[in-house]
């Protein structure tokens, strides 16, 4: 819960628009400098005058509507973003380059369970039993 100051600062310089969707999805108001966006348009911010431990946030891309909570999680942040999220690395990936992928390493996808493009295995061997379907005679 911040201050009221501060939603207000909030509300005056995001606009009604965006500090509604923040509220909606993060809970909060939270204002800062804009340090990179990743390739799946996710937006990082950064604010040194918050507490610790708030001052680096995300915004993701799929924020578009108000009511697009469920849409956002945290496979979603490539490994480089998670390492300046996290406090692991000091500068963000668009200035120090130590978290460049190989050349050979798959390019990072976010985890698709329980959305309709998972992966859905199949049996490919035969059933070892038969199911059972009861003969019932007519009764008389």
């Amino acid at each position: 819960m911040s201050s009221f100051p501060r939603t207000v600062k909030g509300f005056l310089s995001l606009g009604p628009s965006r500090f509604m969707r923040q509220l909606n999805n993060i809970g909060d108001t939270k204002v800062g400098t804009l340090v990179g966006t990743d390739k799946f348009g996710n937006q990082y911010f950064e604010n040194l005058h918050e507490s610790y431990g708030r001052t680096r946030w995300i915004q993701f891309a799929k924020e578009d509507s108000f009511f697009s909570r469920a849409e956002a999680n945290a496979s979603q942040v490539p490994a480089e973003w998670h390492g300046w999220l996290h406090r692991m690395l000091d500068a963000p990936p668009t200035v120090d380059k130590t978290m460049v992928a190989p050349k050979w390493a798959v390019e990072y996808t976010e985890n698709l369970t329980g959305s309709p493009k998972a992966y859905k295995s199949y049996n490919t061997t035969r059933p070892k039993f038969q199911t059972w379907t009861p003969k019932v005679a007519k009764r008389a």
